[in-house]
């Protein structure tokens, strides 16, 4: 007969899970103590696979494991209280969603019923993605993660036990060694993959089961004198600690970093005996373990629906307030919900029939919900034509991982007609193409836009980012291809660059760098990221020059630091506007502007840069700057009077403010685009601000 170790209840797993819990909440809270708070997950993950490897194989050994018992205890575990906490945000979001939000909202949890949420957000990645704050189910990735792995590993166990019964600890252990050393190589080709899909994910959960099997086998790391086994939790405990307090979101994670918290987790998980365990056992510790999954799966919610109807980031004493709110629904739903389900009051084979017939149910509306469009007829139709506007997206914008330019009718003209203009730069100048194209149309022009997402129009230089780690030598590679079919069309006569010029400098911390072609952009230092820029814009002016093409140089748009967006939608729908009122205060705010305050690029040293190379660049060369024509009279506009989003962010343009931008870019007097020199800064920007006010 086999004793199973792992089936003895833990107090101190409970203490674990409250340290895991803690660190998740708080970390999204904005805690900076908690920066690394993230890692919570993967402690959950360690968790998670200690538990269940000690269940399945324990059963097995003993001749005992079923599936549907194995099963029904899944489901009663996990599903009423994901159940109840999604008809309740169901019912929060009918009236606060917009029908665009709502219908993401409902595909959402529909994925995260059936226990692919991870994938749902991994394909539904991209650079114009929701922040992941406006994403309500957002953490039922890591519920997507485990019930996967519940799907598969008893099958992996079940077969290694049949046919390497005598190995089975080597063949789990080189599972997860290929598992790490596969999240470690993916990490540097595809960030996302790696951190929401099992295979990247398998070896936190493997390393768990590993500490089960052995466990099992009584082969445990606890077998020493009381000092060892204290200085092994001890060890755990500050394997844990230092990774929540000084990783950041711009950590590569998870790959090796994920590591120390893994290894902190099975450490502390090995050492029942030591003082740590005692600490981690105590009431409050394990209380806040017990409703641990409540907990975490409440906060989330709170906090992006109050992101959501908010327009400014939320103040950090409103986030602490909605955390707390959120633990109380947890205690009331660990009671209510979770403890009355554990409960096997049937036959597990009638208990999955049961929830199997319930996931049905619920799945329904929100089945419904996505294919209705967000049911849009709960608001006026100004809501749908807010969406309309902001949804709109350039074609002619390649993604990551594209090294040549679209070949669209409405990106690369056909033949050769003259007169030409050129765009090209990353997302902020493809945002501005609908308005250019429209009114070089106007105007008797044909227009080629070539448009790379985060990708700078210089040849020189190129842009590095840790979160995509082929992105610099493919910008490279495009520009170059750009650079060539400019060269081979005369019929081209101007060429406008636009860009986001600062986004390095804005996105520092997180590693993005300026870099010179072929550089690695991890050794390039921070200050270096103003001369880089500096020195390749003139060089691709001059080259543009040497072409025989005039050049737009473009200063970029405003930038905002709250979601112009968002500010348009609150006041067109009623609980929005009450609810995001109470979370924002008064910010100076009108219906359709907000105060040079509110803009984060207004005082802007790169925009400095941008003028000297103008400055000192030759004839045929003009700089233009759209805050004259978004920005009259000190205030920035971000609406127009009849609620027409000027902008589908904080700093892309929408299709209605790029034709706005676009008449300043263009004046109807096209000589007014040309000068021969730049001696008095005001005389550069020639951007003509429009008749008509926006507002």
């Amino acid at each position: 007969m086999h004793n199973n170790p792992v089936r003895a209840y833990r107090p101190d797993i409970d203490g674990l899970r409250s340290v895991a819990v803690i660190s998740v909440v708080l970390f999204h809270a904005g805690l900076g103590s908690f920066s690394g708070g993230f890692v919570g997950v993967d402690i959950f993950f360690v968790i998670s696979g200690y538990l269940i490897t000690g269940h399945i194989y324990g059963d097995i050994l003993k001749s005992e494991f079923k599936f549907t018992r194995f099963y029904a205890r899944r489901a009663r575990r996990i599903l009423p209280a994901l159940f109840f906490v999604l008809v309740v945000s169901f019912l929060f979001g009918f009236f606060l969603l917009s029908p665009g939000e709502f219908r993401k909202f409902s595909q959402s949890a529909v994925a995260a019923m059936f226990g692919f949420s991870n994938v749902y957000y991994w394909l539904s990645s991209n650079y114009f993605s929701p922040a992941s704050d406006q994403l309500p189910m957002l953490m039922t990735w890591s519920l997507g993660v485990e019930e996967q792995f519940y799907m598969v590993f008893p099958w992996i166990i079940l077969f290694l036990n049949r046919y390497f019964k005598r190995a089975i600890l080597p063949a789990i252990a080189t599972l997860v060694v290929l598992s790490f050393i596969f999240s470690v190589a993916a990490l540097k080709i595809n960030p996302a993959f790696t951190f929401y899909l099992l295979p990247t994910r398998a070896w936190e959960l493997g390393i768990g089961g590993i500490l089960a099997v052995m466990e099992t086998k009584s082969l445990r790391l606890d077998r020493g004198g009381s000092a060892v086994v204290n200085a092994i939790a001890l060890i755990g405990a500050a394997l844990i600690v230092v990774p929540i307090c000084v990783y950041t979101e711009s950590t590569p994670f998870p790959g090796a970093s994920a590591l120390l918290p893994v290894l902190g987790s099975a450490l502390l998980i090995a050492t029942p005996g030591s003082i740590v365990a005692f600490a981690l056992g105590s009431r409050p510790f394990v209380f806040v373990g017990l409703v641990s999954y409540s907990w975490y799966l409440w906060h989330w919610p709170l906090l992006s629906f109050a992101s959501v109807a908010s327009v400014w980031p939320l103040q950090q004493s409103m986030a602490l307030l909605i955390v707390a709110i959120s633990f109380v629904l947890a205690v009331l739903t660990y009671y209510l919900v979770e403890k009355p389900f554990r409960r096997p009051g049937v036959s597990n084979g009638r208990t999955l029939w049961r929830y199997a017939t319930a996931l049905a149910v619920f799945a329904l509306p929100f089945a419904l919900t996505a294919l209705l469009a967000g049911i849009p007829q709960r608001f006026g139709p100004q809501v749908v034509k807010i969406e309309e506007i902001a949804g709109d997206r350039e074609a002619c914008l390649v993604s990551y991982g594209a090294t040549s330019p679209a070949t669209g009718g409405d990106c690369q003209v056909s033949g050769k007609a003259e007169p030409a203009i050129a765009l090209i730069g990353d997302s902020h100048a493809a945002a501005l193409a609908p308005g250019l194209r429209a009114v070089a149309q106007e105007r008797g022009y044909q227009l080629y836009v070539f448009t790379k997402t985060s990708c700078p129009p210089l040849t020189d230089a190129t842009r590095y980012m840790p979160n995509h780690p082929r992105h610099d030598a493919e910008c490279s590679t495009y520009n170059v291809k750009v650079m060539d079919l400019l060269r081979e069309n005369d019929a081209i006569k101007k060429v406008i660059l636009a860009g986001y010029w600062s986004a390095p400098m804005r996105e520092a911390e997180a590693g993005s760098r300026y870099v010179r072609p072929g550089a690695n952009g991890a050794e390039q230092a921070e200050n270096q990221n103003g001369p880089t820029l500096e020195s390749a814009l003139a060089s691709q002016v001059a080259q543009l020059r040497a072409l025989d093409k005039d050049v737009v140089l473009l200063q970029d748009v405003p930038l905002f630091n709250f979601n112009p967006v968002r500010a348009v939608l609150q006041r067109a729908i009623p609980f929005r506007s009450t609810f995001g009122g109470w979370l924002d205060g008064d910010r100076d705010l009108t219906p359709y502007d907000a105060p040079m305050k509110a803009v984060a690029n207004f005082n802007d040293p790169v925009r400095d840069i941008v003028t000297r190379v103008a400055e000192k660049s030759p004839p045929g060369v003009v700089l233009v700057d759209p805050f004259n024509a978004l920005c009259p009279q000190a205030r920035c506009s971000f609406s127009t009077v009849d609620g027409a989003p000027l902008f589908i962010d904080n700093q892309h343009l929408s299709t209605v403010g790029s034709e706005v931008a676009a008449r300043a870019v263009l004046p109807a007097d096209d000589e007014k685009m040309r000068t021969t020199s730049f001696s008095d800064k005001q005389s550069q920007l020639t951007g003509k601000t429009i008749d008509t006010p926006v507002r």
